[in-house]
């Protein structure tokens, strides 16, 4: 028997897998960057206003070295969903904090942008629209107006691969001519940490991201009908939303056969529920894409239910999570009881097939 360990939620859970069922565990293994680096790159940062678009744990580590090293800082903003965070750093370092007025269109927002210095910190991940997130795609998801239109042009190619995104060249462009504004991005793994980092205008430091991306959680593709995976926990399986826009959707398209006898098994708690209101809408009922699509108005969340419904007919999908059955089903999922069911689940009895398992989906870079 082989122990496997996944991030679940805030913890993590753990399976055996007999050794002439396990295939392979696939993981990368990159190394944390040494903290001198992180000193180096806020040394170099001269701006008096932030504007936080993550709040993982990398995020919040780099606010209080930037924050102590750099006495510029004068101020910090935030969309609600970081206001605990950005207001509690304020009051330690004697600095404003100031929510996002949100805007219905950039228009309105770039004037206050480049009224002033602005840095936007984000903590990359994968995203079915923008392929790889960046500080220009988390600020493009707060302009309602943008977000809309991005899902309108580019739904066709959902849900996208990392490298190659029109919404992602859409997102950059609009702040390709603001000067006024840069951004700082981290690469973070559960269990290693900060692994990467990059600095400059927008384009520049996407583009520095993917790359670091690409090196430093880079395995190699191996297709298999029997897939095991985790979502990375925190942030990236707190909803089902999440979970399935930063670690299913890799999956299917980089790892599981396209086969009638495909079976996968995804471990996330999803501990906030649906997560969307496009989620929500579907479970009731007052939602079905599938038949609407030219004509759907955007809500948060459809491009994740639309990508997930590309790809569900390919492919039979088990999940383990707190979320009840009674979702699980609205999606086609069959739940498990408990992550030891795992392998059982994806195997007839006596079977000798194969399973690969992937503990964090969510910081995988699938090599060709």
């Amino acid at each position: 028997m082989t122990e496997i360990w996944v991030p679940y939620g805030p913890v993590e859970v753990s399976f055996d897998i007999r050794q002439e069922n396990l295939s392979q565990i696939l993981e990368p293994t990159p190394a944390k960057i040494a903290p001198e680096e992180l000193d180096i790159a806020a040394d170099k940062i001269s701006v008096e206003n932030l504007l936080v678009l993550s709040g993982t744990p990398g995020i919040q580590k780099f606010l209080d070295i930037l924050l102590t090293r750099n006495k510029n800082v004068k101020k910090i903003m935030y969309p609600k969903s970081h206001g605990a965070l950005c207001r509690r750093k304020a009051q330690e370092f004697g600095i404003h904090a100031e929510p996002l007025d949100l805007a219905e269109n950039l228009a309105d927002l770039v004037p206050s942008l480049q009224a002033q210095k602005v840095l936007l910190l984000s903590s990359v991940h994968y995203d079915p629209m923008f392929g790889l997130s960046s500080g220009a795609s988390e600020l493009i998801r707060l302009v309602t107006a943008l977000k809309k239109l991005a899902f309108t042009e580019f739904y066709d190619e959902l849900p996208c691969a990392p490298e190659k995104s029109q919404a992602s060249e859409f997102a950059l462009d609009q702040f390709q001519s603001l000067s006024s504004v840069n951004s700082f991005e981290l690469i973070e793994k559960v269990g290693v940490g900060i692994v990467g980092q990059s600095y400059g205008d927008v384009r520049a430091s996407h583009s520095k991201s993917l790359e670091i991306w690409k090196e430093t959680l880079s395995i190699p593709v191996q297709k298999a009908e029997r897939v095991i995976f985790g979502c990375g926990g925190g942030d990236n399986d707190r909803s089902l939303t999440e979970a399935f826009s930063r670690a299913l959707f890799p999956i299917l398209m980089n790892v599981a056969l396209t086969d009638s006898d495909s079976k996968i098994c995804m471990l996330a708690e999803c501990g906030s529920g649906l997560g969307s209101e496009a989620f929500l809408r579907f479970v009731t009922g007052r939602l079905e894409p599938r038949s609407k699509i030219g004509s759907l108005e955007y809500l948060e969340g459809l491009e994740v239910l639309v990508s997930f419904q590309k790809l569900q007919k390919d492919f039979e999908l088990k999940i383990l999570t707190t979320l009840p059955n009674f979702y699980a089903t609205k999606f086609d999922l069959k739940t498990i009881g408990g992550a030891r069911e795992a392998p059982a689940s994806l195997l007839q009895p006596g079977s000798r097939a194969k399973i690969l398992v992937l503990p964090d989906a969510s910081s995988t870079s699938f090599r060709v």
